[in-house]
């Protein structure tokens, strides 16, 4: 039940991704077109950089759901097993204190008359869904935890 819930939120918060990419995209096309016929639009690279941001924050917990992070292992292949999931234990409690304090610092200084400085579009939605995706984020985390999955 558990897992179902947290595979939920993962996928919505992966299809907000996959919007969001498809709209930059398309944004970016509009905006090379119209600076190429010499009708640049005003304020395209925040856009482009509130999207970037959207891409970003709600692909966390799909990037984690998949084991699409990077990591190296060089050196930690050549320990033992029981070794490399006790070091697979410590990088998912780091993560998830990691998350969890971005969460933290970023609801207690969420200041909803924030604007951008040119098209002065409101922050705080952004800063809200970077909020969600990092708990998405934990809440992978956990699941693999609790799954006891620690190596990926």
């Amino acid at each position: 039940m558990f897992d179902k819930i947290i595979k939920y939120i993962t996928d919505i918060n992966k299809w907000i991704a996959y919007v969001g990419l498809l709209l930059m995209v398309a944004l970016v096309f509009c905006f090379s077109v119209s600076r190429t016929i010499g009708v640049p639009i005003i304020g395209d690279i925040e856009i482009v950089q509130f999207l970037m941001a959207v891409i970003i924050f709600a692909s966390l917990a799909f990037t984690e759901s998949t084991n699409s992070h990077i990591s190296i292992g060089i050196l930690t292949e050549k320990f033992p097993q029981s070794l490399q999931n006790i070091l697979g234990i410590i990088g998912k409690l780091i993560t998830l204190v990691f998350c969890l304090v971005v969460i933290w610092v970023f609801i207690q200084k969420m200041e909803y008359s924030t604007t951008s400085l040119l098209l002065k579009i409101p922050l705080y939605p952004f800063k809200f869904l970077l909020v969600i995706g990092f708990a998405a984020w934990c809440l992978e985390l956990i699941k693999k935890l609790f799954n006891k999955k620690f190596i990926d």
